[in-house]
């Protein structure tokens, strides 16, 4: 396997990685090989079927065909700094548009929810997304019953500007609107 990218995110109780092409295949298949390259400590976590489709059809080509915007469409893990080991992870769904769109998507292991942590890591992440020069908005879309996301995203600061029968739209501007 590959060594890992340089890049690290940090916060207060976090650090967020992103995987390689190798590293984001073991990643969808389980394979916790991947953890010695990020120096952590091995933990199984059970990845839902739609979620590994998405790894499969949308991450996995994204990189393997744009290994020069990989930071934009591979997964970032998020490693808990005390415990050393991931709890989540998040994403960009594609470079940024010619507008400056992106999309996030994220998720966090049961036994981290409900304590701040992907708060904290999305917060850490559009940090980092703001400081690309290219990136002027970033999009989120949740479930309408997926009030957890929903609450992650309001204390980042995302407003609500669309929605469907199931879900809503967000948005979160580098500038504000006037």
């Amino acid at each position: 396997m590959t060594e890992s990218i340089s890049i690290k995110l940090e916060s207060p109780r976090l650090f967020l990685r992103p995987l390689t092409l190798e590293q984001l295949v073991c990643y969808k298949d389980n394979d916790l090989s991947f953890v010695k390259y990020l120096d952590l400590i091995p933990t199984s976590r059970d990845l839902v079927k739609e979620f590994v489709t998405i790894i499969e059809s949308c991450n996995i080509p994204y990189v393997k065909y744009n290994p020069d915007k990989i930071l934009f469409g591979t997964l970032w893990v998020i490693i808990h700094k005390t415990d050393n080991v991931v709890i989540g992870d998040i994403s960009f769904k594609g470079a940024p548009s010619d507008r400056g769109l992106v999309e996030v998507g994220y998720g966090i292991a049961n036994d981290y929810r409900n304590k701040g942590y992907m708060t904290e890591a999305l917060q850490t992440f559009i940090s980092w997304a703001f400081q690309q020069p290219d990136v002027k908005i970033i999009l989120a879309e949740t479930d309408k019953t997926n009030l957890s996301s929903q609450r992650t995203l309001i204390k980042n600061n995302f407003a609500a500007f669309a929605e469907t029968d199931l879900n809503y739209w967000w948005r979160l501007d580098r500038e504000p609107i006037n």
